[in-house]
């Protein structure tokens, strides 16, 4: 992940300027069908912080998190918005969630890391409570030229992935075009929502 971390912060100004006014009214939309009206939403891996202020704006309780420190400040600086630096994998809340949305930012992350950020779902996420993911399918996985780490997801894998925990229910899947309009890939977006106490691997 340093190398992943230390791209956002080299280009923490490009990625804010590229992402903050992409819009994502039709993700929102579906996510929070499965989140109650003013409900708490942590905004894991928030890059420009684009989410968390459209969140909040439309009154929910929403908070994010970021391994970029300048990309923290940057979003703090400029959507005056509660955010924070850490890890998404090593995140663990002080109080459960009711929805949890992690746009862009599980690619980022290997497979130890991503069972990791599943398992502390038991701590993060109530009962009842949402999952929104979305991540690339169409790239390599590993190491790319510019230092960052991708891993390449597809139905099959994703869904593998979420069967073996038991606690998790993969409530819907699908696809959506890139807004910046790059064809060489597209976004595989999931929401899964925790349907009982506590979270064992199988």
């Amino acid at each position: 992940m340093n190398g992943t971390i230390k791209y956002y912060d080299e280009h923490a100004l490009q990625y804010f300027d590229g992402t903050s006014q992409v819009d994502l009214a039709v993700l929102y939309e579906e996510f929070l069908k499965y989140v109650p009206a003013g409900g708490r939403i942590m905004d894991l891996g928030c890059g420009s912080g684009r989410d968390v202020k459209w969140l909040r704006d439309q009154g929910y309780d929403a908070y994010g998190l970021d391994a970029s420190e300048k990309l923290v400040k940057i979003a703090t600086d400029h959507f005056d918005i509660p955010v924070e630096v850490g890890c998404i994998e090593e995140w663990v809340a002080d109080e459960v969630f009711d929805g949890i949305w992690c746009c862009a930012a599980l690619m980022h992350l290997d497979d130890k890391s991503i069972d990791r950020f599943l398992s502390n779902l038991r701590c993060n996420l109530r009962l009842g409570g949402a999952l929104f993911i979305s991540v690339k399918e169409g790239i390599n996985s590993g190491i790319n030229e510019d230092g960052r780490y991708f891993r390449d997801f597809d139905v099959e894998s994703l869904s593998t992935l979420l069967s073996t925990y038991k606690c998790l229910r993969l409530e819907k899947i699908w696809y959506t075009d890139d807004k910046l309009h790059r064809n060489s890939f597209r976004w595989l977006n999931a929401i899964i929502t925790m349907n009982q106490q506590g979270i064992e691997h199988e």
